[in-house]
């Protein structure tokens, strides 16, 4: 009887502790199943993460709006004082040129280049000579130091020489007894010459007709150079 009641309790004994094991093993298996693969997804949590951080691109620093963009008050000073000055600058200037260069002519230049005037009607239809000074044949400048000489005016031969002289009168200030100078070669530089007769008018040598009167319309406007007041 006693030995069955050691055996009793000894497999009593034997059961609970195996219990106890069982509950111990049970209880600890997990700890280090997770202790094992928690560290892991901290891991690759951090991995991805760092991962993320370097390939994402860094913003650009030179993108400032603040230094691109202009002032706008710049454009605003600009505007309105400059036109009010120069106005009254070109007002002055017609004054001088309308009356400096051509003083009315006296009553004894007017009844002079009439007299000129008369001389060269005298002379209408001689024929042109290149070189010719006299009534047998004249060329342009022949023809006008010849009449002016006639009356008592000394004038250059040839008719570059002729316009260095006198008094410069615009186109539209001619008067009767003005010298017309023009460039027939359109070079500028003066190759023929005739006497204003007034009436947009003038005489001269004409290469193609000797002395004749012509009419200063578009053609001899085209050629003309100047015109000088010698009486």
């Amino acid at each position: 009887m006693k030995t069955f009641l050691k055996n009793k309790w000894s497999l009593l004994l034997v059961s609970v502790i195996s219990a106890f094991l069982f509950v111990t093993i049970i209880t600890a298996a997990p700890a280090t199943v997770m202790g094992d693969s928690y560290p892991k997804a901290i891991q690759t949590a951090e991995s991805v993460s760092s991962e993320a951080t370097k390939s994402a691109p860094e913003p650009e620093t030179t993108v400032t709006v603040n230094s691109s963009t202009p002032s706008p008050t710049i454009a605003a000073p600009v505007k309105t004082n400059s036109p009010a000055a120069p106005t009254k600058q070109v007002r002055t200037q017609p004054s001088r040129s309308s009356s400096a260069l051509t003083p009315p002519p006296s009553p004894t230049q007017t009844s002079k280049a009439n007299t000129i005037i008369a001389t060269g009607k005298q002379y209408i239809g001689v024929k042109y000579v290149y070189g010719g000074t006299t009534p047998s044949g004249f060329d342009c400048s022949g023809f006008v130091q010849y009449v002016f000489a006639k009356n008592g005016v000394s004038l250059p031969r040839v008719s570059r020489d002729q316009y260095l002289i006198g008094t410069p009168v615009s186109f539209s200030n001619l008067k009767a007894g003005d010298l017309v100078f023009f460039s027939l070669a359109n070079n500028g530089i003066v190759d023929h010459v005739g006497i204003y007769v007034g009436n947009g008018q003038f005489i001269n040598a004409s290469s193609s007709k000797g002395v004749t009167i012509y009419t200063l319309g578009t053609y001899w406007k085209s050629y003309f150079v100047g015109a000088k007041r010698i009486l």
